[in-house]
């Protein structure tokens, strides 16, 4: 298995054929003008591939919002079931190993749209993660959930309390695994209101702390 990143804007014609045909598979309804959205909203895509075929891809973004560094993670799916934990855990470390470049000894918020509460096990190694069980975000954390609700583009009514999006339809820029696994204790009470059917979606970050970065870095160069 190999994990590249590169600009979306190299994406070929046929690689993004391949690219609908993978979120098609997932059960997803984006369609091509989403993908084009994608690559204008999203700079980066992180492509798995095995034998010159593409296995998986996450959409996402390095950049500073209100000056604050930033990963977002963005519209993503795999081609197989049993093997999408591996291809998300290497693209989001493939991130992570972008930013450790690109902000060094910085510590980095990450944040994506969920619609599947597997998928939120993905911010686990993360810390101060928002929303989280048994715990009431502040004001300042509120604030940015209505930021990334802005920066994904994310339409329908937004409760920044729950961090919840309802309605935000089938084009909500999420990762499109469902079989992800979390432990339901981890999971916050926001997953458990939402449809996804209904484009129901979850706003949820964390912070990838200087430190982390710097070991995923470690380990990339060994």
């Amino acid at each position: 298995m190999d994990v590249e990143s590169r600009d979306s804007v190299s994406l070929k014609p046929a690689e993004l054929d391949v690219l609908a045909q993978i979120l098609a598979a997932c059960g997803s309804t984006v369609g091509d003008a989403d993908l084009d959205r994608q690559i204008e909203s999203m700079p980066l895509v992180v492509l798995v591939h095995e034998q010159d075929e593409i296995l998986g891809f996450v959409f996402g973004s390095l950049e500073r919002i209100g000056g604050t560094p930033s990963i977002l993670w963005s519209l993503g799916a795999s081609r197989t079931t049993k093997a999408a934990a591996e291809h998300f855990a290497a693209m989001t470390r493939e991130l992570f190993r972008r930013a450790a470049i690109s902000f060094p000894d910085e510590d980095v918020l990450v944040g994506g749209v969920f619609a599947h509460h597997g998928v939120y096990g993905l911010l686990s190694g993360l810390s101060e993660v928002v929303p989280r069980p048994s715990y009431t975000a502040t004001g300042e954390e509120r604030a940015w959930g209505r930021r990334l609700v802005k920066r994904f583009g994310v339409a329908g009514a937004y409760d920044d309390r729950q961090f919840v999006a309802a309605g935000a339809g089938p084009s909500a820029p999420v990762i499109n695994a469902r079989t992800l696994k979390v432990a339901p204790k981890k999971v916050p009470p926001a997953f458990q209101g939402i449809e996804p059917a209904n484009g129901d979606v979850v706003v949820a970050f964390g912070w990838a702390l200087a430190e982390f970065l710097e070991s995923v870095l470690v380990v990339s160069q060994t």
